[in-house]
């Protein structure tokens, strides 16, 4: 049996294969797809690679996945999905398409927040995403948000930046989603791929991916998902929360802000599971929050004596302290962790990655995947410490500064520093 997952280098967000299936029929899902030119300097590279290595002319990926809709997990699924678009409207002959896509779960933007957000953001992407491409979030954009999260909040300066970045990640990241969208629904109406979101239905429909939705484990493909997140009724009470405010106020900036705050919203809209084989489990949390993801396993009955053990935990919003908690780290216990970040906007943060640590014992024997070396982490890290204007003290700051200490203190975690890596669970090994 494979059942393996490899974090693919996405830059500051999420791109992980994971590879299924027998030697004999291995198969492959794709979680999120990074920002960027992540498709053209790391995801499309490697799905070639997979093809070729399996001497095969075509690769099917069973189920691609957006955890939600943010521009540094959507841009690569953009892309991928435009290409796929673009060979059935220019009639490619099936032998000569590299790829098909055969399932794609996607909790659209609109079908978070209601279809009146649509029109609405199909005339503001100039406003929203900068002029340098890739979908990355207007900076004038990213001050205002900053502006009225602390005339609504108050707070620091770094704090508002910090949730301005993080909505306006969001807000430009509609685009994209509406984009994955739309190309699902020419690709669908050529029988090229199944409804979106199957086997998810409410009134023979597809349906957003929410635990209302799906209950229980479903199969897809010989893999089990379990979806703890988001809850049905979460996304309910933003509906309505946007709607009165949209009627209130009118879909300005605030209102983004007022929806997708921590507080209430950004990630809340994440698609958090378990996937399973062969009795080993991974836990996929995209951005949620920590204290989301416990109530998900606390509801699905999950948790055992106040904790929960995995196989994986890709730990949530690229190792970001505010989406994790020291009590996260001692209530989920993994055998690896993987942390998908190069060190912008401070992620992973050193807190993260010290609570990680403090919450096993010197003696555990468990792997800490990062996508990219320490050093480059850190130059990065470094940068974004030094633009607030504050010094960096390595003792203070450094991630290697960390994990050296906790290494000397007789810590035996193995640290893998720098995708691509493969995190064999099964009896069989990806070796392509």
């Amino acid at each position: 049996m494979i059942f393996t997952l490899e974090p693919l280098k996405a830059a500051e967000g999420d791109c992980l294969l994971l590879h299924f299936g027998t030697p004999q029929a291995p198969r492959l899902a794709l979680i999120d797809g990074g920002p960027g030119q992540i498709w053209e300097t790391s995801l499309l590279p490697r799905l070639q690679q997979i093809a070729a290595n399996r001497n095969v002319q075509q690769l099917e990926i069973e189920l691609a996945m957006l955890s939600h809709v943010d521009n540094d997990h959507a841009v690569g699924l953009k892309k991928l999905f435009r290409r796929l678009k673009s060979e059935v409207e220019d009639h490619i002959p099936v032998p000569q398409r590299l790829l098909r896509v055969k399932r794609l779960w996607h909790n659209t933007f609109n079908d978070v927040l209601g279809d009146s957000i649509d029109k609405y953001y199909r005339t503001l992407t100039a406003t929203l995403q900068a002029s340098t491409g890739g979908g990355a979030p207007n900076p004038a954009l990213e001050e205002a948000l900053a502006r009225a999260h602390r005339d609504e909040h108050g707070g620091s300066a770094e704090e508002a930046a910090e949730i301005a970045s993080d909505v306006a990640l969001v807000m430009a990241g509609h685009g994209e989603g509406r984009d994955i969208r739309d190309s699902h629904e020419v690709l669908r109406a050529n029988n090229e791929i199944a409804a979106l979101n199957a086997p998810f239905l409410k009134h023979n429909r597809p349906a957003l991916i929410t635990t209302g939705n799906a209950p229980n484990a479903v199969d897809v493909a010989g893999l089990s998902f379990r979806i703890l997140g988001p809850m049905q009724e979460e996304i309910e009470a933003l509906q309505k929360a946007f709607d009165k405010y949209v009627q209130d106020k009118g879909l300005t900036a605030e209102a983004m802000l007022a929806a997708y705050s921590d507080k209430s919203v950004p990630n809340l809209s994440s698609i958090v599971c378990i996937v399973e084989a062969g009795g080993k489990r991974i836990l996929l949390t995209g951005d949620a929050r920590g204290d989301k993801i416990i109530t998900g396993l606390e509801k699905a009955g999950l948790l055992v004596n106040g904790k929960f053990a995995v196989d994986v935990l890709k730990v949530p919003h690229h190792g970001s302290d505010r989406n994790t908690t020291a009590e996260f780290f001692a209530k989920i216990r993994a055998k690896h962790y993987v942390l998908s970040g190069d060190g912008k906007h401070g992620n992973p943060e050193r807190d993260t990655v010290g609570w990680l640590i403090d919450s096993r014992k010197p003696t555990d024997r468990y792997t800490i995947v990062l996508t990219y070396p320490l050093a480059v982490i850190d130059a990065e890290r470094r940068r974004e410490v030094l633009k607030k204007h504050k010094p960096w003290v390595p003792a203070q700051h450094a991630l290697a500064d960390l994990i050296a200490a906790r290494k000397a203190q007789g810590h035996k975690f193995k640290l893998v520093e720098g995708a691509p890596f493969k995190i064999d669970l099964g009896g069989d090994k990806v070796t392509w």
